[in-house]
């Protein structure tokens, strides 16, 4: 009987290259994943490319203002515009203090300071659970005046109200959380 071109030799043969085989892609993977993972934490940069680091940089806010712009793509011409959304006056913005942080009459007196800085204040209160940072948090429509109550609460963050519900006849709450310091 004679055997056709691919008939095995022997068993042993057969395993050699099924292990050549194996050795091969695994190579080849690992070779892969190398280049992957040295193109993707390139140590220096690309010509061209900027790196930065981040620097923490203390600023006092005296006036806010928003620009908002737009742009049109359809036509082969663009168009900017700008408007320019001002801040209102202390005594037009309602402010409400919430402590997270459990220091005793701290949004009592922080309220005092914002009243005797010309806004219109309402009664101190306790928020739970607490904050990690201090948030500055806003109405629609009030993120200019929340940008300018951060000279009040400096590191806090500015979002937008979590919940509507919360403090309903406030502009901005301002909740006193963890760090904060007098």
């Amino acid at each position: 009987m004679t055997r056709g071109k691919h008939a095995a030799g022997s068993a042993g043969r057969f395993y050699r290259d099924l292990a050549m085989m194996v050795i091969g892609i695994l190579l080849v993977g690992a070779a892969v994943f190398l280049l992957l993972y040295l193109f993707v934490n390139d140590p220096d940069p690309v010509a061209g490319e900027s790196t930065t680091t981040p620097t923490s940089v203390n600023t006092t806010i005296t006036s806010v203002t928003s620009t908002i712009v737009t742009t049109t793509e359809p036509s082969t011409t663009s168009s900017t515009t700008s408007t320019t959304v001002p801040v209102r006056p202390p005594e037009e913005v309602r402010v409400v203090v919430l402590n997270s942080v459990g220091l005793a009459g701290a949004a009592g007196r922080k309220t005092q300071e914002l009243a005797d800085a010309g806004y219109q204040t309402q009664q101190a209160g306790d928020f739970d659970p607490e904050q990690d940072p201090s948030r500055i948090w806003y109405r629609d429509g009030f993120s200019a005046e929340a940008n300018a109550l951060l000279t009040f609460l400096p590191g806090a963050l500015i979002e937008s109200i979590p919940d509507p519900d919360l403090q309903q006849g406030a502009d901005v709450v301002l909740v006193l959380g963890a760090g904060y310091t007098e």
